[in-house]
Parts: C-alpha cells; structure tokens; sequence
C-alpha cells in the first residue's frame, strides 16, 4: 500500500511539473509574439513620422498601420525599449501594442497602459526615479519627461490611477494580475523644435526594436 501511495505521489509531481512546464512554454512563445508584433508595427509608425519636425494643433495625429492606430511611439532608454503607442486600449489589440488609455501629451495628462510582456511593460518596476521616458507624437514632437514617483495600485483602482496631476502615467499588471506597477513621471519642459530633425528618428535606427534589413 505505501508503495502504491509513493507512486502516486511521484506521478502527481510529474504532473505537476510537466503542467509547469507546459505554461512556462506558451509564457514564453506568446511574450516573443508579442514582441515580434510590436516591432513590425514601430517600423510602420517610423516610416510615417516626417523627416523634420511639424507644429502641433489640435488633437494627437492618428496613423494606421495594417488596420490599427498608432499615435506615436514611447521610449525608455534604461531598458532599451522603444515601442508604438495605439490610439486607444483594447484587450485583444494589447497583445501587439501598449496603448493610450487617456489623455494626451499635448496636455500633460497622457496614460500609456501595456502588457507585462517582457518586450512591452513588463519591467516597468524596474524603473527608478529621475529616469528619462520620452514620446513622441506622429509629428515627429519628442516630448521628454522624468520618472518621479512609482507605485503599486490595486487592479480595481481605476479612479486612484486616474487621479492626481501628473504629466505621464505608465502602467502594467503584476503577474497574476492583482494589482497593477504604476510609474509616474513629470514634463522637463524639453521638446523637439518645429523644423528640426525628430530625435525618434536616430533613437529608431539604434533601437533594437528595428529589425535592420540585409
């Protein structure tokens, strides 16, 4: 009886692992998807980004690339990233692209939610005061702002996450999902001039996220 107990015990480890490892697989295929996603779209935002800088009016610039709009991109040079922003939040277009929740750059109140993807927010937390984050609109404008405070809300805080006078909101769910790594930056007042050479044009030519052609 002990013997038939001992093997059962080992079959519901095997189980157990084989279960673990099974979810650390498809973790790993689906984050390099999304990675792989997001890169195809920043080169599509890129390439419609003018060559020197426009005046802004009015709302945020739109862009569609193969059937979703972008707004422009976000960079965090401390963890290499440089991604397309989307228009507007939506679950299943999330999955390619972090996206405005509200807000606009142009009136210091913008909120960039993402996916804790690795090649999207997921290292957020890893952030740390005084950092720089920098977007930039689709007319080539390259707002430039500080990371001034991080926090952790719960998933179900939307009016804590909408609250206070900050300039840019970034955010992400922890694993699991239970509460949300909320990064909070404020405006240096720092922008590319109208006429000028957009800088996300040379940071997109070092960035990693270009998948450089032969």
């Amino acid at each position: 009886m002990k013997k038939i107990v001992g093997y059962l015990y080992i079959l519901v480890g095997a189980a157990c692992i084989m279960a673990a490892a099974f979810i650390i697989r498809n973790n790993l295929i689906e984050n390099e998807q999304a990675g792989s996603a997001s890169d195809q779209f920043l080169e599509g935002v890129i390439e419609q980004i003018p060559n020197t800088v426009l005046a802004a009016s009015g709302d945020m610039p739109v862009v569609d690339v193969d059937g979703h709009s972008f707004i422009g991109t976000v960079e965090i040079p401390s963890l290499g990233l440089l991604l397309p922003v989307q228009n507007e939040w939506d679950k299943k277009a999330a999955r390619y692209a972090i996206c405005r929740y509200m807000g606009s750059v142009y009136e210091n109140d913008l909120i960039i939610c993402g996916h804790n993807y690795e090649e999207h927010f997921g290292r957020l937390g890893e952030l740390n005061t005084g950092d720089d984050v920098i977007v930039t609109d689709m007319n080539g404008i390259s707002f430039y702002f500080k990371v001034s405070n991080i926090e952790t809300l719960g998933a179900t805080d939307t009016e804590e996450m909408e609250a206070g006078d900050w300039d840019l909101t970034l955010f992400t769910c922890t694993i699991g999902g239970a509460n949300r790594v909320t990064i909070r930056c404020e405006a240096t007042g720092e922008f590319t001039e109208t006429g000028a050479t957009p800088d996300v044009l040379d940071a997109a030519e070092k960035s990693k996220h270009i998948r450089k052609q032969d």
